[in-house]
């Protein structure tokens, strides 16, 4: 099995070595070079091929994920996913949340390359 590092601190995300994988394949989360003062939170609108749901949340010294499953059952497609990724700030009580400190989206998507195995018969 392979494992691949989606890495949210380039832009766009970067994936070593790709965005592809197969059933079984683990995908893992990097905040690569951000502050640790930094959080992110992925999230899959759409629906996720790995076998835990999330959102995962990084940051707060946990600059990466565990190691995420993808599912054996999960259908060959590209499952997309959104990082917000939040500086560490809070706008001040009342203030505008719309400011230089708002928070950054980034997107993405995993592809699984194969179609799930079939049962034998």
């Amino acid at each position: 099995m392979a494992s691949i590092t989606v890495n949210l601190s380039t832009d766009p995300i970067s994936y070593d070595p790709g965005p592809e994988v197969k059933h079984g394949d683990t995908v893992v989360f990097s905040m690569g070079s951000y502050p640790s003062s930094y959080t992110a939170t992925i999230t899959f609108p759409d629906g996720t091929c790995l076998t835990t749901s999330g959102p995962y949340t990084l940051g707060g010294g946990t600059l990466t994920t565990s190691p995420k499953t993808v599912s054996m059952t999960a259908p060959k497609g590209v499952y997309d996913f959104n990082a917000l990724i939040d500086d560490g700030t809070r706008p001040k009580e009342g203030a505008d949340p719309r400011g230089p400190v708002e928070r950054d989206r980034k997107n993405g998507g995993i592809d699984v390359t194969s179609d799930p195995p079939e049962d034998p018969v």
